[in-house]
């Protein structure tokens, strides 16, 4: 409160609110990101629009692709992006490349050229700061292990740091530090987004497992399965730690066990979109509290 002096009288002047900001908040999940295109869809058609984006791994990547085109011919490029998207469009392997890993004279088992030449398409803005809507990446500083949020300089190598899951894909240095997937330490990075002045969150998720699906098999599934119980975990902490108005979309069901599987990426992207409308149709602009449905 501000006293406000006049003559004999005090007058006691209320403090000014701050002013609302809302952010669009992407969780990470390789393919299992997909669904938030439709969601996307939905939110632009219930006439929600945010003031800034953020986003881990490929969260981030639909973050920054909708903030450099936040129209429907983005959306529908997006879209058209993820419906062609195979594991060979995001990782290459070659016996030199694994037996390199291998040996321990290299950092990741799969080559990220592939996804590097994709990010340095038209889809985003070749500069963060570039972007129509503002935009910010989450990647984790591997010797820290604390978030790092990327908001302005080259987007390529900032959304390839964000995705450089551990193990799978070679740690990216920027700005002098080795960085790695954002999702290691914040897969929904809602903090960051109220310490970037968000007062409203809407939380895009990626799909959620489908316990009907088969048990995960593979190395690359079993680790990425395991890695995603103690993100859930994190997840739920940070959600209850928020301060703002928190409102996670409902997320659309998977039974992939890898997050390289695009198999469902088609239905991922309907569920998405179906999904975010009737619970906006039931939302209905209500006013909203932090930690909303699964992470309560």
């Amino acid at each position: 409160m501000t006293a406000l002096a006049t003559g004999a009288a005090t007058w006691t002047l209320p403090e000014p609110r701050p002013q609302r900001s809302v952010a669009f908040v992407f969780q990470g999940g390789g393919s299992l990101s997909a669904p938030q295109v439709g969601m996307l869809r939905a939110l632009a058609e219930a006439g929600i629009t945010p003031d800034f984006v953020i986003g881990s791994s490929a969260g981030a990547l639909n973050a920054v692709a909708y903030a450099s085109d936040p129209t429907e011919a983005g959306l529908q490029r997006l879209e058209n992006l993820w419906l062609t998207l195979r594991r060979r469009s995001v990782a290459g392997i070659s016996a030199r490349t694994l037996v390199r890993a291998i040996a321990g004279r290299g950092d990741g088992l799969f080559d990220a050229a592939p996804l590097g030449q994709l990010l340095r398409s038209d889809l985003v803005a070749s500069e963060l700061d570039r972007t129509r809507i503002r935009s910010h990446v989450v990647a984790t500083g591997l010797l820290s292990g604390e978030p790092v949020v990327m908001s302005t300089g080259d987007t390529a190598s900032a959304l390839l740091a964000s995705s450089a899951f551990p193990g799978i894909y070679a740690p990216v240095t920027r700005g002098g530090l080795r960085l790695v997937d954002g999702g290691v330490s914040a897969d929904i990075p809602i903090l960051q987004a109220e310490a970037l002045g968000a007062t409203a969150s809407f939380v895009l998720p990626a799909a959620g497992s489908d316990e009907r699906g088969a048990a995960p098999r593979g190395p690359l599934a079993i680790a990425y399965h395991a890695l995603g119980q103690i993100l859930d975990s994190t997840a739920r902490r940070d959600s209850r730690a928020a301060q703002g108005e928190v409102h996670l979309l409902p997320p659309a069901m998977s039974t992939a066990t890898n997050p390289m599987d695009f198999r469902e990426t088609g239905r991922l992207i309907r569920d998405g979109y179906e999904l975010a409308a009737n619970w906006l149709d039931t939302w209905a602009g209500r006013p909203g509290s932090a930690n909303e449905a699964a992470y309560a």
